[in-house]
């Protein structure tokens, strides 16, 4: 419950719907209804008739949906609404969070927050330099008829691919959940306006930091593979320590959200509807994160690790990856 002693048997009114504050259900409450307050004008209904659904039961509900995967028939069941009217209710919830995307998805800019993620980072395991770690988790779904291919991930399950970028607190900064399952890492981010942004300099001297999934930029920095001296290891635990961040973070996501996790089930929804499952759950988990709404890791089941591009140095990245391991780590 959220503000009586009375018990319920709704599931969204438990404490793991976003997660536990120091608090207990305070954070929640009010964490909810910021949120409500922040998209109310996006769901009160056009109309006052008693049938109407009002705004903090369509948020209620899609959370529900969200935190534990369940199907649109059982969350309406609880809801109280019909099946059919609970579609159009999630779709009216997903269509005022991305409306929303860019205040509670936000890359560091400014030379204030950079610094400030630099620093985060660097209290890890002193990995200097760096403004986000990235990675790729996969989300499974059922694929439209005629595409089953193009989803297949290297499990032979069905998915998107979805690239995410965290900071050392676990916040998401950026995020691109468009492409299938059978699409690598490395392309997704060579094709996204971040990869553009880093190799013009828009956020200065950081880095990223990532798997050999990636390539090797002066702008992302991925280990050593088969290193051969004391510095070089030192650079990869700390590489290693600093990049588990945004692994840590998928687990809590999939744990917060497990609509996202293969638990609850293969998402029934076109690709193009769970992309936008996807950005806002990511966005739902940065509100809990700065309410103060921890939540446990579950382990990542990712679909494997994807094929080492170290083949693929450039001059400029072999060097910027040398002169840190030099200056830092010997």
């Amino acid at each position: 419950m959220l503000h009586t002693k009375r018990q319920t048997n709704r599931p969204w009114q438990k404490h793991h719907l976003l997660g536990r504050g120091n608090n207990g259900l305070d954070f929640l409450y009010f964490a909810i209804l910021e949120l409500l307050d922040e998209i109310k004008a996006d769901l009160e209904p056009a109309t006052r008739r008693s049938q109407a659904i009002p705004a903090m039961t369509k948020l209620l509900a899609s959370l529900h949906f969200f935190a534990f995967g369940s199907f649109q028939r059982t969350v309406a069941i609880t809801a109280g609404i019909s099946q059919s009217r609970f579609s159009e209710v999630l779709s009216e919830v997903l269509n005022a969070m991305l409306r929303r995307m860019a205040k509670f998805i936000r890359f560091p800019h400014t030379q204030n927050s950079l610094n400030e993620t630099k620093q985060g980072f660097f209290a890890v395991a002193g990995f200097p330099g760096v403004i986000g770690a990235i990675d790729c988790t996969h989300v499974q779904l059922v694929p439209p008829a005629g595409t089953e291919l193009v989803y297949r991930n290297r499990k032979h399950t069905h998915s998107l691919n979805v690239q995410c970028v965290c900071d050392a607190k676990g916040i998401i900064t950026n995020i691109v959940a468009k492409y299938p399952g059978s699409v690598h890492d490395s392309y997704i981010l060579r094709n996204s306006a971040l990869f553009s942004k880093l190799r013009d300099g828009e956020f200065g001297d950081g880095w990223l930091v990532g798997d050999s999934a990636y390539p090797l930029h002066p702008f992302l920095l991925t280990p050593v593979l088969n290193p051969t001296t004391a510095a070089e290891n030192r650079y990869n635990e700390a590489h290693i320590r600093t990049r588990n961040v945004v692994e840590r973070t998928f687990g809590i996501l999939k744990s917060r959200f497990r609509c996202l996790d293969r638990t609850g089930g293969a998402l029934l929804y076109r690709p193009e509807k769970v992309a936008q499952i996807v950005v806002t759950c990511c966005m739902l988990h940065n509100i809990a994160k700065l309410h103060g709404l921890e939540h446990d890791a579950m382990p990542e089941d990712n679909v494997g690790p994807s094929l080492r591009m170290e083949q693929q140095l450039n001059a400029a990245g072999t060097q910027t990856r040398t002169s840190l391991i030099q200056s830092h780590f010997l």
